[in-house]
Protein backbone atom coordinates (compact mmCIF):
# COMPACT_ATOMS: atom_id res chain seq x y z
CA UNK A 1 0.00 0.00 0.00
CA UNK A 2 2.81 2.46 1.27
CA UNK A 3 4.75 1.90 -2.48
CA UNK A 4 0.91 2.48 -4.27
CA UNK A 5 0.59 6.09 -2.49
CA UNK A 6 4.19 6.65 -3.00
CA UNK A 7 3.48 6.06 -6.54
CA UNK A 8 0.52 8.15 -7.20
CA UNK A 9 2.59 10.81 -5.03
CA UNK A 10 5.60 11.00 -8.00
CA UNK A 11 3.14 10.54 -10.60
CA UNK A 12 1.02 13.69 -9.08
CA UNK A 13 4.32 15.48 -8.79
CA UNK A 14 5.73 14.76 -12.32
CA UNK A 15 2.24 15.57 -13.91
CA UNK A 16 2.28 19.31 -12.26
CA UNK A 17 6.37 19.72 -12.99
CA UNK A 18 5.53 18.99 -16.62
CA UNK A 19 2.55 21.13 -16.67
CA UNK A 20 4.36 24.04 -14.82
CA UNK A 21 7.21 24.01 -17.24
CA UNK A 22 5.32 24.26 -20.69
CA UNK A 23 4.57 28.09 -20.89
CA UNK A 24 3.71 30.17 -23.89
CA UNK A 25 5.54 33.81 -24.29
CA UNK A 26 3.18 36.33 -26.96
CA UNK A 27 5.24 38.99 -27.74
CA UNK A 28 2.84 41.93 -29.55
CA UNK A 29 4.75 44.07 -31.63
CA UNK A 30 3.50 47.54 -32.34
CA UNK A 31 5.43 50.62 -34.14
CA UNK A 32 5.15 49.35 -38.31
CA UNK A 33 3.14 50.81 -41.15
CA UNK A 34 -0.30 49.45 -41.90
CA UNK A 35 0.45 46.19 -44.38
CA UNK A 36 4.20 46.89 -44.06
CA UNK A 37 6.08 43.95 -44.87
CA UNK A 38 6.83 41.26 -42.35
CA UNK A 39 8.14 40.81 -38.36
CA UNK A 40 10.94 38.26 -38.03
CA UNK A 41 10.97 37.30 -34.42
CA UNK A 42 13.89 35.09 -32.91
CA UNK A 43 14.21 34.09 -29.68
CA UNK A 44 17.26 33.49 -28.16
CA UNK A 45 18.47 31.20 -24.91
CA UNK A 46 21.98 32.14 -24.04
CA UNK A 47 24.26 35.16 -24.61
CA UNK A 48 26.52 32.81 -26.80
CA UNK A 49 23.81 32.87 -29.49
CA UNK A 50 22.16 35.91 -28.79
CA UNK A 51 21.38 37.84 -32.38
CA UNK A 52 23.02 34.76 -34.29
CA UNK A 53 21.87 31.43 -33.83
CA UNK A 54 17.78 31.48 -32.89
CA UNK A 55 16.60 28.64 -31.19
CA UNK A 56 13.19 29.40 -32.57
CA UNK A 57 12.45 31.82 -35.30
CA UNK A 58 8.64 32.89 -36.89
CA UNK A 59 7.77 35.52 -39.24
CA UNK A 60 4.49 37.16 -39.70
CA UNK A 61 2.84 39.64 -41.89
CA UNK A 62 2.56 42.70 -40.56
CA UNK A 63 -1.36 43.74 -39.69
CA UNK A 64 -3.77 46.54 -40.92
CA UNK A 65 -2.54 48.38 -37.66
CA UNK A 66 0.93 47.94 -38.23
CA UNK A 67 1.18 45.48 -35.44
CA UNK A 68 2.36 41.45 -35.22
CA UNK A 69 1.77 38.91 -32.60
CA UNK A 70 3.73 35.93 -32.01
CA UNK A 71 2.33 33.44 -29.90
CA UNK A 72 5.29 30.83 -28.57
CA UNK A 73 3.81 27.73 -26.79
CA UNK A 74 4.90 24.71 -25.12
CA UNK A 75 8.39 26.58 -23.70
CA UNK A 76 10.00 25.74 -20.78
CA UNK A 77 10.83 27.89 -17.62
CA UNK A 78 14.29 29.46 -18.40
CA UNK A 79 16.44 33.07 -19.34
CA UNK A 80 15.53 33.99 -22.79
CA UNK A 81 16.05 37.03 -25.22
CA UNK A 82 14.37 38.10 -28.30
CA UNK A 83 14.68 40.13 -31.07
CA UNK A 84 12.25 41.07 -34.08
CA UNK A 85 12.81 42.75 -37.19
CA UNK A 86 10.58 45.16 -39.00
CA UNK A 87 11.27 43.50 -42.73
CA UNK A 88 9.67 46.29 -44.84
CA UNK A 89 10.15 44.54 -48.22
CA UNK A 90 9.76 40.80 -47.15
CA UNK A 91 13.04 40.05 -48.33
CA UNK A 92 13.65 37.61 -45.58
CA UNK A 93 16.76 39.91 -43.75
CA UNK A 94 17.66 42.68 -41.77
CA UNK A 95 19.12 45.57 -44.75
CA UNK A 96 21.74 47.32 -43.01
CA UNK A 97 23.95 50.45 -43.88
CA UNK A 98 27.42 51.81 -43.11
CA UNK A 99 29.17 49.97 -40.54
CA UNK A 100 26.29 47.19 -39.81
CA UNK A 101 23.69 49.81 -38.61
CA UNK A 102 20.32 48.65 -39.43
CA UNK A 103 18.14 50.56 -41.78
CA UNK A 104 14.84 48.70 -40.57
CA UNK A 105 12.99 48.75 -38.02
CA UNK A 106 13.84 46.52 -34.95
CA UNK A 107 13.02 45.34 -31.20
CA UNK A 108 14.44 43.53 -28.96
CA UNK A 109 12.95 42.12 -25.45
CA UNK A 110 12.74 44.78 -22.86
CA UNK A 111 12.65 47.22 -24.96
CA UNK A 112 16.25 47.93 -25.18
CA UNK A 113 17.39 50.47 -27.17
CA UNK A 114 21.41 49.76 -27.93
CA UNK A 115 23.63 52.50 -27.89
CA UNK A 116 27.18 52.35 -30.04
CA UNK A 117 26.83 48.78 -31.26
CA UNK A 118 24.04 45.97 -31.05
CA UNK A 119 22.40 45.02 -27.59
CA UNK A 120 23.61 43.17 -25.24
CA UNK A 121 22.21 40.03 -24.33
CA UNK A 122 22.05 40.86 -20.44
CA UNK A 123 20.45 43.67 -21.28
CA UNK A 124 17.49 42.29 -23.45
CA UNK A 125 17.28 38.96 -21.30
CA UNK A 126 14.38 38.32 -19.09
CA UNK A 127 13.16 34.98 -16.90
CA UNK A 128 10.29 33.23 -18.35
CA UNK A 129 8.81 31.86 -15.17
CA UNK A 130 4.64 31.86 -16.15
CA UNK A 131 3.30 32.45 -19.20
CA UNK A 132 3.22 35.82 -20.08
CA UNK A 133 2.42 38.99 -22.80
CA UNK A 134 5.44 41.29 -23.37
CA UNK A 135 4.89 44.34 -25.62
CA UNK A 136 7.58 45.71 -27.94
CA UNK A 137 7.93 49.02 -30.33
CA UNK A 138 9.82 48.76 -33.57
CA UNK A 139 12.70 51.12 -33.05
CA UNK A 140 14.57 52.91 -36.03
CA UNK A 141 18.56 52.93 -35.01
CA UNK A 142 18.89 56.73 -36.30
Amino acid sequence: MKIFIFLCLCGLAFHSFSQQQQLTLTVEVSGAGANEGQAIFDLFDSKDNFLDQPILSQTLKIDSEGRARFVIADLPAGNYAFSVIHDEDSNGELKTGFLGIPKEKVAVSNNVVPRFGPPKYRDAEFELVESIIMLVSLQSAD
